[in-house]
């Protein structure tokens, strides 16, 4: 505001110099709440945090702990094997004390030691030579047919596929680092269009496995949602995922609302619970929901920061509180809490809303001539949310199926995150689909205990692995 402005603001009067000092101290609000805001109160990644002005988390234990095993940690051994791959006999052949023949004395005692290694990789080709013989009674020409898969003059076997298909989608190397790893490690130059292809391959033999998870999603008592941006083509598209403790899907949209999640076939007909966060979209689903509570508490610790209120506060050390009795329950085998130390936790996240609730009313600014609706502060929108779904918020604690956060998706998530770090863009949507695809069956084959590469091998083959009947 220039010094003219401002006097001429001056001559309007008291009204609208109070006006315009109560917007600008509300905007002056809203830039320092903004320049607190990072990942512990808010939902923002901790890559960007400014690690010159975010204070150190602080640890209860001041003790520092030295690399390596620490005291009590039950250490993994390297065995000897009984059935080495190769043995190396070393045996004296002539005596170095006086010359005497030793290859017929027999051995006093024999010390073995085993050194583990990998064999230096190498592309092997295998010729299969289909010939054409003629009978000779009744002249009838005999050419047995190749094996299944071998269509070509040459091409590349399922064990080099699965690598690269594994390096690509679960190690999230680019195309071109791939091409470089295989001619270092084997002396063979790989183009990247060879990849693609081989990409897409794997893409097509995972088709069976991603129905088969999305059935199971489906009829599991438990499902846990979340989205992520990504990067293709220089514009903003959404990962969707959906999962549990035992399968994986993800689902690539342009778009992040409900017709992504119509598309992905699992909500539309949900019956079970769906974990989320508290992004709309999701309600629209006639099943029952369960809020993550990590987003909570980020949120009332930003409030806590920003608007310095005591409720927020209040309501965090509840949270972790019922957090803290629902799992001591679960560990003493107890399948609910009683009776009484519910209702008395549901009482006082009662108390602490009504009171938060009274504390906004008292403090509301007056009515302005603005139409539209009012901005409130962030605080107040959070208490909103909590009052509004209180069910939601506390299903972990009326069901020990449902756990305290969505931590299960956050996780399946996370990697598509280190994707764009490390190759800095998906660079097409099919390349996005055919990740999105090949990264759930590698997810839930590892859920599950499977080899990756072997199962990876097996889609390739025609064989993909498929999960059978899991829990939530």
């Amino acid at each position: 505001m220039t010094e003219a402005e401002a006097r001429a603001l001056y001559r309007q009067g008291e009204e609208a110099v109070v006006a315009v000092l109560v917007d600008f101290g509300r905007r002056l609000q809203e830039l320092e709440a903004r320049l607190g805001t990072n990942s512990t109160n808010s939902s923002k990644p901790p890559s960007s945090d400014n690690k010159l002005t975010k204070a150190p988390k602080v640890k209860n234990d001041k003790r520092k702990a030295s690399r390596g095993g620490q005291k009590g940690h039950l250490g993994k051994t390297l065995m000897q094997r009984d059935n080495p791959d190769r043995i190396e006999v070393l045996r004296p052949m002539i005596c170095s004390g006086c010359g005497h023949d030793l290859q017929h004395q027999e051995s006093r005692r024999v010390i073995k030691r085993q050194v583990f290694d990998l064999p230096l990789p190498t592309i092997e080709v295998t010729e299969y030579q289909s010939h054409s013989v003629v009978c000779g009674c009744c002249r009838h020409t005999n050419t047995p047919a190749f094996p299944k898969g071998i269509n070509a003059p040459t091409q590349y076997g399922t064990n080099l596929q699965s690598f690269i298909g594994y390096l690509s989608t679960y190690q999230m190397i680019p195309y071109e680092r791939i091409s470089e790893l295989i001619e270092d490690l084997c002396g063979h130059n790989i183009a990247t269009g060879s990849i693609i292809t081989m990409l897409h391959r794997a893409h097509k033999g995972c088709e069976a496995t991603q129905e088969r998870i999305k059935t199971l999603l489906g009829q599991s008592d438990m499902l846990h949602c979340d989205e992520t941006g990504v990067s293709i083509e220089g514009k903003l598209h959404w990962m969707h995922v959906a999962s549990t403790s035992m399968l994986t899907t993800y689902h690539l949209s342009a778009k992040r609302g409900k017709d992504a999640m119509d598309a992905m076939g699992i909500l539309p007909a949900y019956q079970g619970i769906a974990m989320h966060d508290h992004w709309s979209a999701y309600n629209h689903y006639e099943c029952d929901h369960a809020f993550c509570n990590a987003h909570h508490l980020r949120e009332l610790q930003s409030v806590i920061d920003n608007e310095k209120l005591i409720w927020a506060s209040d309501m965090k050390q509840l949270l972790i509180r019922m957090k803290q009795m629902v799992y001591q329950s679960r560990e003493n085998g107890e399948m609910k809490l009683t009776k009484d130390t519910y209702q008395r936790l549901w009482d006082h996240y009662d108390t602490i809303t009504a009171a938060a609730s009274s504390l906004y009313e008292r403090t509301a600014p007056p009515p302005s001539n603005r139409h539209g609706r009012h901005k409130q502060p962030k605080g107040k929108n959070l208490l909103d949310r909590l009052i509004q779904y209180k069910t939601e918020t506390l299903r972990f604690m009326q069901d020990f199926r449902v756990p305290f956060t969505n931590n299960q998706a956050e996780r399946d998530l996370r990697m598509i995150k280190v994707k764009e770090k490390i190759s800095g863009t998906i660079a097409s949507q099919r390349g996005g689909h055919y990740f999105a695809r090949i990264r759930g069956y590698i997810s839930t084959v590892k859920k599950q205990g499977g080899n990756v590469l072997q199962e990876l091998r097996n889609a390739l083959e025609g064989r993909p692995f498929l999960p059978g009947e899991v829990g939530g």
